[in-house]
């Protein structure tokens, strides 16, 4: 069987970006399977040829495997749609994103036409599952997939080492996050907050860390996914403030990772973190809820230790070999 991944891909950057990768690594590790990887990516000219040559080389395989999401993330599903049926190839399409409510309550015309040309439709989570039923749109839910690492033996203790792992864009929300740690230091002074990721929001964030005086933040910039667990692991607690998510896989290494996860109670996130027992939620763009969230897990690092430990054993789920028969099972 020969499976081809048509994403808006681009090489190193996380997210639906990082699933694809992961997706393509474990398929051709799989007897009797290869992958490809086809990147939708470009301006308007650059798309126009990709779609030709997508139309010359869609004939080699047997499934088309598109992964979008909401707005110009629905890019891919046109381009693959139209040649996968115009070669009568199986579409199985993956939805991605925290905005599908939005965007189906505006759009939801332009959304069926072309998902209701897929063979199957698979959605990450019970969040997006509940809009798409919503409006009568079929599909099933088959999870993101992390890689599982062996990570080393945690103290009991828990430390004000936080981290955050989201691009700098307005969308996630890390001026929420410097503005609960600037709380967090006034009773911590020793914390320290990691900052990775890039965006256009950078400059901004940094120069907002100079006025604040706010000690020990680093930004390090993009990180590649081979080196997320070097990160994690010297750090106890992940920061999320997304204003819209669905299945985050920061989340999950983290959990992973046995770093407590305190992130928005937004989108999908509530169906991977189960309050007060694998972790810790917050209201959205709330820094004070934020905050308060962050001092109450330094101070009892007994609740801390268990909700790991429930986040660890969560996050076994979402491994390849727990994921691979539902996706197998929708190629054929």
């Amino acid at each position: 069987m020969k499976v081809l991944l048509i994403s808006n891909y681009q090489k190193g950057i996380g997210g639906i970006d990082a699933q694809v990768k992961l997706l393509h690594t474990f398929l051709n590790k799989e007897k009797g399977i290869s992958a490809d990887i086809f990147s939708t990516k470009g301006n308007p000219l650059i798309r126009i040829l990709k779609w030709i040559n997508l139309l010359c080389i869609v004939p080699q395989y047997d499934v088309l495997h598109i992964h979008a999401c909401s707005y110009w993330g629905m890019i891919p599903v046109v381009m693959g749609v139209i040649a996968g049926n115009f070669w009568h190839k199986r579409i199985v399409i993956t939805y991605h994103g925290g905005e599908a409510a939005t965007f189906f309550a505006n759009h939801i015309s332009f959304v069926k036409r072309w998902l209701s040309r897929a063979d199957k439709v698979v959605v990450l989570s019970g969040f997006l599952k509940d809009i798409f039923n919503q409006y009568d749109i079929p599909c099933e839910i088959v999870p993101n997939i992390v890689v599982l690492q062996i990570r080393p033996k945690r103290e009991d203790v828990i430390a004000p080492k936080f981290i955050s792992i989201r691009h700098l864009e307005p969308l996630y929300d890390i001026p929420c996050v410097l503005k609960a740690y600037k709380q967090v230091l006034e009773y911590h002074p020793d914390a320290t907050l990691d900052v990775l990721g890039q965006g256009s929001m950078r400059e901004q964030l940094e120069q907002y860390v100079i006025d604040n005086h706010l000690t020990g933040v680093r930004f390090l910039g993009q990180v590649s996914n081979s080196q997320i667990y070097e990160y994690l692991n010297n750090a106890d607690i992940l920061l999320s403030a997304a204003k819209a998510d669905n299945m985050p896989v920061s989340l999950l290494e983290a959990m992973n990772a046995e770093v407590l996860v305190i992130a928005s109670r937004v989108g999908g996130v509530p169906y991977m973190i189960n309050e007060g027992k694998n972790g810790l939620l917050f209201e959205s763009s709330n820094s004070q809820d934020l905050a308060a969230k962050m001092l109450w897990a330094l101070a009892h690092p007994k609740e801390v230790e268990e909700m790991r430990i429930s986040a660890q054993v969560e996050a076994k789920k979402y491994t390849w070999e727990n994921v691979k028969e539902k996706i197998l099972k929708l190629y054929e």
